[in-house]
């Protein structure tokens, strides 16, 4: 985008803190692990009854886990050798452990998310369904954030693996259809880094010469960011 939606990190945190608490996470647990190509939604902290019994008691994703501390408005503590950072759920084998994340970092990580979300001004923690929308109200949402593009230009298009270093477009939808369609299910989507999805002029395209020349996907997490408090109940 030529101009920024934020000037600062403080700026684009303090209007996430105006959005919703499991978007905020996500969008943080995102900034984190994604360098790291950890999915916080396909990565679990397994944790084992005890050292003498080596059977998993508990496995949760890296979002639960860090949403329930930011909720709950505590910090992590974890036990080594107890527990720790596995690609499987239920599993404890070693083969299964995630090589980019150690228990540590990640505990280090929820206790940036959370001191980051709760410290003053802090984030409204309680549930916060979206209201009910209708085209006109994300079109205009739109408009106040992003004057200088027009809606009606812009394709999010999705792409699956099709081959060796190929893919295929699996979907592609206007920007206020694509936004709509999540925000009547009460979605805020988030947007991952990754060649699964771009932005276009045109639809069902995945040529060069039709990506957007102001917005990359990327830019869709700050745009969900700016335009979402004015959208929620």
């Amino acid at each position: 985008m030529n101009t920024p939606l934020f000037s600062s990190h403080s700026e684009r945190l303090f209007a996430l803190k105006n959005t919703r608490v499991d978007f905020a996470v996500q969008v943080l647990l995102g900034h984190y692990l994604e360098p790291l190509g950890v999915n916080p939604f396909t990565a679990y902290v397994n944790t084992l009854k005890d050292f003498q019994n080596p059977v998993v008691q508990t496995s949760r994703t890296l979002f639960d886990e860090a949403l329930a501390c930011v909720e709950k408005q505590s910090l992590p503590t974890y036990t080594q050798g107890i527990s720790n950072i596995f690609s499987k759920r239920y599993s404890f084998a070693a083969e299964d452990r995630v090589r980019t994340l150690d228990l540590i970092a990640f505990e280090t990580i929820v206790t940036d998310i959370v001191a980051s979300l709760t410290d003053k001004p802090a984030m409204d923690l309680s549930p916060r369904p979206l209201r009910p929308l209708s085209v006109e109200d994300v079109h205009g949402a739109l408009k106040v954030h992003v004057p200088n593009v027009d809606p009606a230009g812009v394709y999010v298009t999705s792409f699956i693996a099709h081959g060796p270093g190929k893919r295929m477009v699996s979907s592609s939808e206007q920007l206020i259809e694509y936004l709509l369609g999540h925000f009547k299910n009460d979605v805020i989507p988030y947007h991952s880094k990754g060649r699964h999805q771009g932005i276009y002029t045109v639809p069902f395209s995945g040529e060069e010469r039709y990506l957007h020349p102001q917005l990359i996907t990327s830019h869709l997490n700050d745009l969900v960011i700016r335009i979402v408090p004015d959208l929620l109940g």
